[in-house]
């Protein structure tokens, strides 16, 4: 046969041994030389990493970082000076006295006159809207307050009661006598909470609402009254966590508006008829008309 042939029972040949061994000797040769070699680089690499490190060390020479920022010489000689000075000439004060107003005008509203305001024409009550006074009618003088003013009670009290000295005037009383608005009560008024549509008090009226509207929810926070008379629609509102703004117009006798103030009420003069009121659109959660004799369908009036 053209080679060697190996049987199951047969030895190998010499050959084959050789070969064998030689292959194992070669393997073994190879791996004492890799790990001859590898300890060799380790040991060098030790040996000359830690004089290469010393190498630098010393020939990289220590020197202190300068610092930056740099103090004048003379710190004492900063020039902290006004270099744009006013005139040192003396100012002069020119004060102006105003006498006392005569003790008639201590009700005087300037632009709520009226008798400025029969001047103007009634329809649409804008006789009885804002309607100030001219260069030429301005008052030079003081307005006094009342005789025997006092400062108001505070709140709540105020809410039921005012001193009739702040507010001398009693044709309401009569007036409104049977709607229960406000007594005269000694030095002071009485305001029992009653009104032209709830002869009954504010308080049972606001219930009343409270059954149709919910007043609880946090969804009415604020309130408009129109033609508000003493304000007690808004005077028993905060006690439901609503704030309400009162507004009526200033009637021939008197301002009912002024009641309202001094009962800690907010409210001004107004009328709603040819000038839109100083609030933006959306500024009230809910209107308030108790015969407020406003004609909400004409004019374009609407509240949004």
């Amino acid at each position: 046969m053209a080679g060697p042939f190996f049987s199951a029972t047969s030895k190998p040949s010499t050959l084959y041994q050789y070969w064998k061994k030689s292959s194992l000797f070669g393997l073994a040769l190879v791996t004492v030389l890799c790990s001859l070699s590898y300890l060799l680089g380790i040991w060098q690499n030790n040996r000359g990493g830690s004089i290469l490190t010393s190498h630098l060390v010393n020939s990289v020479p220590c020197t202190d970082i300068e610092r930056r920022t740099q103090l004048p010489s003379n710190p004492h000689g900063l020039d902290f000076s006004t270099h744009h000075a006013a005139d040192d000439s003396p100012m002069t004060m020119v004060t102006k006295h105003y006498p006392p107003c005569d003790i008639k005008y201590s009700d005087y509203t300037p632009c709520e006159d009226p008798k400025r305001s029969l001047k103007y024409k009634r329809n649409r009550l804008i006789y009885r809207e804002r309607h100030c006074p001219q260069r030429g009618e301005l008052l030079k003088c003081r307005v006094p307050a009342p005789f025997g003013y006092k400062n108001p009670l505070p709140w709540p009290s105020s809410r039921d009661y005012a001193w009739y000295a702040n507010v001398p005037h009693k044709h309401l009383t009569v007036e409104k006598a049977v709607q229960n608005w406000i007594r005269f009560e000694g030095d002071r008024f009485k305001f029992p909470g009653g009104g032209t549509m709830f002869p009954n008090g504010a308080d049972a009226y606001i219930d009343d609402i409270g059954k149709l509207i919910n007043l609880k929810d946090g969804s009415i926070r604020t309130a408009i009254d129109t033609g508000c008379g003493v304000a007690s629609w808004g005077a028993y509102l905060p006690s439901r966590n609503i704030l309400t703004m009162s507004f009526a117009p200033r009637d021939t006798h008197e301002a009912q508006v002024q009641f309202a103030l001094e009962r800690g009420v907010p409210a001004l003069i107004g009328v709603l008829a040819s000038i839109r009121l100083p609030y933006p659109s959306r500024s009230f959660d809910m209107a308030h008309c108790s015969r407020c004799l406003i004609p909400w369908g004409l004019f374009g009036i609407l509240l949004s």
